[in-house]
């Protein structure tokens, strides 16, 4: 059975967990009947062109999906590198990322999750609306990629946080590669330390620290908000859904990847929001 580099591509991108070669060629060569000496080149040329890279994690070797170029995260979202180019469709909104230290670069199940979660609902009628008028929280923030997500696709004030100097510099450049610093504010404080209320709070982190912001987060968040978390193992999810239930949300959509999961929770008059959740991309 013939081997095509699209199907290498897709057992990567779909396989629960990381792949190497050993890997690859148990499955295609029991699957496929694709010897290794056929395997090999094809491989190789995917990682010539850019579409796959090796990575190294506690001195193992693994082959991955490669963010050196254009990558397509949800259903109007692409992250892309700043040297490459790309023409978006129409509806399309394209991110540019500078490769650094900070988590965010679309590579993790996590990042690509909260993507979706936001783009899918910025795109309900509710905030297509009056987009503009509402404001974000982005805690966590990291290379700033959910804040400026958020701000391309219409909302009007988003405010980034984290501890980390390294993360906040370079958050700082990606809203500036962006050309977003207008309405995406990077700051060093503690949430406790920011004033204003928003009705959007973006949060990829995991889940000791979700459990940790219910109280902080009662005090920032509107009576109408929507809170979108990542950085959940599946089997977290519900645990975590429970809990903010006292706070008065209620699960609107779950994703899930490779073991990961992220969930968007509502209350307020965005309950009455007639959407149907999707489940997954």
């Amino acid at each position: 059975m013939w081997t095509s580099q699209e199907q290498i591509l897709r057992f990567i991108a779909e396989s629960p967990s990381k792949v190497n070669f050993h890997c690859l060629k148990r499955h295609f060569s029991d699957i496929h009947q694709c010897p290794p000496k056929k395997l090999k080149p094809l491989i190789a040329s995917l990682i010539q062109n850019g579409q796959l890279c090796y990575t190294s994690h506690f001195g193992n070797s693994f082959i991955e999906i490669s963010y050196d170029q254009p990558r397509t995260v949800s259903e109007h979202v692409v992250i892309k590198p700043p040297w490459s180019s790309i023409k978006p469709l129409p509806g399309q909104w394209v991110v540019s990322l500078c490769r650094g230290a900070s988590f965010g670069g679309g590579e993790h199940p996590t990042t690509r999750l909260a993507i979706q979660l936001i783009d899918d609902l910025l795109h309900l009628p509710r905030f297509q609306d009056n987009c503009q008028k509402h404001r974000a929280i982005d805690i966590g923030t990291g290379s700033g990629v959910l804040a400026i997500v958020a701000a391309k696709m219409g909302v009007g004030l988003v405010c980034g946080i984290d501890s980390d100097p390294c993360a906040v510099f370079e958050a700082r450049d990606n809203i500036r590669l962006n050309h977003l610093e207008e309405r995406v504010k990077i700051l060093d404080d503690d949430l406790s330390a920011i004033t204003g209320s928003y009705d959007l709070v973006l949060a990829n982190l995991r889940m000791p620290t979700l459990f940790g912001l219910r109280s902080a987060l009662e005090k920032k968040t509107t009576t109408d908000s929507v809170l979108i978390f990542s950085g959940l193992k599946t089997e977290e999810a519900q645990s975590l859904c429970y809990f903010y239930k006292e706070n008065g949300y209620v699960i609107h959509q779950k994703r899930s990847e490779k073991g990961w999961s992220a969930i968007c929770l509502a209350r307020g008059s965005f309950l009455n929001e007639d959407a149907e959740p999707k489940q997954g991309y």
